[in-house]
């Protein structure tokens, strides 16, 4: 008999992969953001507020999907994408007002930085995908 479970790593994944895709969507869009949002009144949506929500929000799925399916398959690798990807954002997130006063640089390394942690972190929910599929006790049914 077939143990079931309300967890699905597949459905969860998804979820993570988009969530960091539009974190990358995001830093990678943000100048434009800045000057087209307040003219049409959504503001709201270019605070650091809102941009640290977001990154706990990613971080939250990102950990709880994961660690689902490391639980099943037993592979640090997705895991480790996940912390690189993440170290890199909050790093470039906390640098970023030194950097810039300091440095007075013209081509935005931040931004870079911040998309790619972005894809890294979507890149660590394609791996546990991966990992959850190939793997025999992964196997929801």
């Amino acid at each position: 008999m077939k143990k079931l479970s309300l967890y699905s790593p597949n459905k969860l994944d998804k979820v993570g992969f988009i969530a960091a895709l539009l974190c990358a969507i995001h830093c990678s869009l943000l100048p434009l953001i800045v000057v087209v949002l307040p003219v049409i009144g959504l503001s709201l949506f270019v605070t650091e507020l809102m941009e640290w929500l977001f990154l706990a929000f990613s971080l939250t799925i990102g950990i709880t999907s994961l660690c689902f399916g490391f639980k099943k398959h037993r592979s640090y690798k997705a895991l480790i994408f996940l912390s690189i990807g993440f170290t890199l954002i909050v790093i470039f997130k906390l640098m970023h007002e030194h950097v810039e006063k300091s440095h007075g640089l013209h081509f935005d390394f931040y931004n870079v930085f911040l998309v790619f942690g972005g894809l890294l972190v979507a890149l660590s929910h394609i791996i546990n995908s991966y990992l959850c599929n190939s793997c025999e006790r992964c196997k929801i049914h």
